[in-house]
């Protein structure tokens, strides 16, 4: 608990982590932003594994890792800070408040790697891909944003391929087995913390993709 206390603290102090109240968060990222900047984010970032690597393998785009513990961003940030990873960001926020926070259009890709699934039907609001939230990632996205999810958990990737017929969005792909499908390529194959511990329990890791 005091480690976690004093990342808390600790990780409030580093230049690429924005914090604080929406209006204040918003101010913040006015510092790293123009009108012709468009980011990609992860969502539910945790250490930031796909905010660190994709900035690594882009380095003309622009990232954002989103989460609403900062104890979770610290590693990911402490990391982009001593390696000198100046395309990306971290933000401490709720998910429902980024249109708030971001511009309009100015989002072009979405990332959820090993959401909560929220299994139960009472949290079924909670889900990152119920339409609460995708009412916000509307409000900031370019048209045709891709929005990808990885997830071990059966009923949010049933529940997913649910919401894109029912939104009547555009199913780009999906595969209930990522590591045996065509699609494990390129970003797919990077691998969280979570995603490791699935693996090595022998889950299989399941990927949807869609356009708003």
């Amino acid at each position: 608990m005091r480690r976690k206390a004093k990342k808390q603290r600790e990780v409030r102090t580093f230049s690429n982590v924005l914090w604080g109240g929406t209006e204040a968060i918003r101010e913040q990222l006015k510092s790293f932003d123009n009108p012709n900047k468009i980011f990609t984010l992860e969502l539910g970032c945790g250490n930031g594994e796909y905010t660190i690597s994709m900035a690594k393998k882009f380095p003309e785009r622009f990232f954002v890792g989103v989460d609403v513990k900062g104890s979770r961003i610290w590693a990911g940030a402490k990391y982009a800070l001593e390696n000198k990873i100046s395309n990306c960001l971290f933000m401490i926020s709720r998910i429902d408040r980024l249109h708030l926070i971001f511009r309009q259009s100015s989002v072009e890709e979405i990332w959820i790697p090993y959401p909560n699934p929220f299994p139960m039907k009472k949290s079924i609001k909670q889900r990152l891909v119920h339409n609460r939230f995708l009412e916000v990632y509307r409000k900031i996205c370019i048209p045709a944003t891709k929005i990808h999810l990885k997830t071990d958990d059966e009923t949010l990737f049933k529940y997913t391929l649910e919401i894109i017929e029912k939104e009547n969005l555009k199913h780009i792909c999906s595969t209930d087995d990522l590591l045996t499908s065509k699609l494990y390529k390129d970003e797919l194959t990077i691998t969280t913390k979570f995603e490791q511990q699935h693996l090595n329990s022998g889950k299989r890791i399941k990927y949807v993709c869609f356009e708003l």
